[in-house]
């Protein structure tokens, strides 16, 4: 059996709607494609448990990168107090993201930018009156990233609260691999900074080296990791403050995205019972850019 002609006005009808039709299914497909992105990125930033918006840090002492556009960092962080007798810690969590490029500076190895910025919940939160959940923001702006033989810098401020007393720290910190050239053996991470609180005086007393002040040193060493995975560090955040103590732990990378991190925290100020115990945390790092490309 043949088909029966098609006459030139019904073929011009036909055309019109299949072209309407694949232009309404290619709507469909981008709306839908834009919903799930939209869903996707909700979901990363209401869902609880899935943490940590403190800056780019070692321990709690910021370093000087900034993490690059679309990049992610989720972190959970939980403590337990040791001394002068056994109790809870504060856990904090939260999420940090990069907002803006980094722009590279010709042929030689360095980029300038770079913002990050992020939301924590600090819970429970001791206040005079009661514990209770404290948000926190924060905004780290890159000014540049690690040469040859220049370190990395990041210029911040943190701890911010919309609706508690809080230290409104501003810092400046400076980041360096240690080797000789940049396929030379790595002797380890020095992070060196200082801080200022330039909030509320009652949350926060400097310690050595600036004393009953509102000045803050920050320095941090991370040891090269061993097979790639398992690596050490010590950070000291002067002060005395939700902050401020000298962690010392280990952290493993269980995946190119996880790392599990532990270790010990002791109080700056040793006078009048002074707190020391245990921390933890997991932490997670991804690039939503390249997520939302796959959906």
């Amino acid at each position: 059996m043949h088909a029966a002609p098609v006459t030139s006005k019904h073929f011009i009808i036909q055309s019109f709607a299949l072209s309407h039709s694949k232009a309404f299914a290619t709507g469909l497909l981008l709306a839908q494609r834009a919903f799930r992105i939209f869903i996707l990125s909700l979901g990363i930033l209401l869902i609880p448990g899935i943490v940590l918006a403190y800056p780019s840090s070692i321990v709690f002492s910021p370093n000087g990168e900034a993490k690059p556009l679309g990049t992610v960092g989720l972190l959970a962080y939980g403590a337990a107090n040791l001394s002068p007798k056994t109790t809870p810690g504060s856990s904090w969590f939260g999420i940090q993201a990069g907002l803006l490029p980094q722009w590279k500076y010709g042929e030689s190895g360095v980029s300038f930018g770079g913002l990050e910025a992020g939301f924590d919940i600090i819970t429970p939160f001791d206040t005079p009156d009661s514990a209770v959940i404290k948000p926190v923001l924060n905004v780290k702006l890159g000014v540049i990233t690690e040469g040859i033989y220049t370190p990395s810098l990041s210029t911040g401020l943190m701890e911010i609260s919309p609706n508690l007393p809080s230290m409104d720290f501003v810092y400046f910190a400076a980041t360096k691999t240690l080797r000789a050239s940049p396929n030379a053996t790595s002797y380890g991470r020095l992070t060196i900074g200082y801080g200022l609180n330039a909030g509320n005086r009652g949350q926060f007393n400097g310690t050595f080296p600036f004393h009953n002040t509102r000045s803050a040193l920050m320095a941090a060493y991370e040891t090269p990791l061993i097979a790639g995975r398992l690596g050490f560090m010590i950070d000291y955040l002067g002060g005395s403050s939700e902050i401020s103590d000298t962690y010392i732990g280990a952290v493993l990378n269980m995946s190119s995205t996880t790392a599990f991190g532990a270790g010990a925290f002791l109080a700056n100020d040793r006078a009048n019972s002074p707190n020391d115990g245990v921390f933890f945390y997991l932490a997670e790092t991804f690039d939503v850019t390249g997520l939302a490309q796959k959906l």
